[in-house]
């Protein structure tokens, strides 16, 4: 009968040390700069966005009543 070895895959690499097993990317995203600054630039923004009132440009208050346009009449 043939032995085979069990440490050599078909082509003669072997089994358990040509295979690298690395930590998926966003186990490692937070050793990168661009994640950092994404991070940075999105908690500026929604720090703009609860500080302005929902980015209103005119503050929450008594409603503006209607203009009468007399220059219709």
């Amino acid at each position: 009968m043939n032995e085979t070895k069990h440490g050599v895959h078909q082509h003669g690499t072997p089994a358990r040390e040509s295979i690298r097993h690395e930590p998926p990317y966003w186990k490692r995203a937070h050793k990168s700069w661009i994640f950092w600054v994404a991070f940075v630039l999105m908690f500026a923004a929604i720090a703009i966005f609860v500080m302005s009132d929902n980015l209103s440009l005119l503050p929450r208050g008594e409603p503006e009543p209607p203009r009468s346009d007399s220059s219709r009449k």
